[in-house]
């Protein structure tokens, strides 16, 4: 029997070699280089995927991955998005609270939150603001484009599907400068703990090269 399976083609079959042809095929372990970038925390660094979350977001991206990233000193997450057609790669990187409000103000930033039913906030990069390590991460002006429930978990979704108790709910706010180069994600979970990142968007080809785990 077993000689007509090979014959004939059947029989047990080893799945194809795994290849890295996006952000989204990136496993832990992984490794990859930047090009050089505007962004100079990353430009030309070589960076290991140290784990992995991944998104839904109201339909608008479902099954989000989010690769976590060392080896510059500061964790970098890298995914793939919508918000930008032309340039896909979000990279962005967490920030404190005083940091937000020396880059933006204390005042319009929270008035994010004091007047939640306002969705046509608006928020400018002060004058002057020092950014370091952030240098191509921040724009000049945001507006609110997105306000809704999204959800994170840290079980892979790309082959399985997962049960409601795998997500853990958040309100999910995304401002964006008006030419989608910049975003600020903002992450509220129950219990009051807000993150918040610092996204630039580039092209796929930011990514020089991949190495598999």
């Amino acid at each position: 029997m077993g000689l007509f399976k090979s014959l004939l083609g059947g029989g047990d079959k080893s799945p194809p070699p795994r290849a890295i042809e996006s952000p989204k095929d990136l496993r832990p372990g992984d490794m990859l280089k930047m090009e050089f970038a505007e962004q100079t925390l990353i430009s030309g660094q070589t960076l290991k995927v140290s784990e992995q979350v991944f998104y839904d977001i109201s339909a608008v991206e479902n099954c989000k991955t989010v690769s976590i990233l060392e080896g510059v000193g500061q964790r970098v997450l890298l995914s793939v998005s919508t918000v930008n057609p032309d340039r896909p790669l979000e990279v962005a990187l967490a920030v404190l609270p005083e940091k937000v409000f020396e880059i933006f103000g204390r005042d319009q930033f929270v008035a994010i939150f004091d007047e939640p039913d306002n969705t046509d906030h608006r928020i400018h990069r002060q004058a002057n603001v020092a950014l370091n390590e952030l240098q191509g991460f921040v724009g000049g002006s945001y507006f609110q484009e997105r306000t809704n429930e999204a959800y994170r978990s840290k079980k892979d979704c790309r082959n399985e599907a997962l049960t409601d108790a795998d997500w853990e709910g958040f309100d999910y706010k995304l401002l964006v400068t008006d030419d989608r180069c910049h975003a600020v994600r903002i992450e509220v979970f129950d219990g009051g703990r807000t993150d918040v990142y610092l996204i630039a968007y580039l092209a796929l080809n930011k990514v020089e090269e991949y190495w598999l785990a």
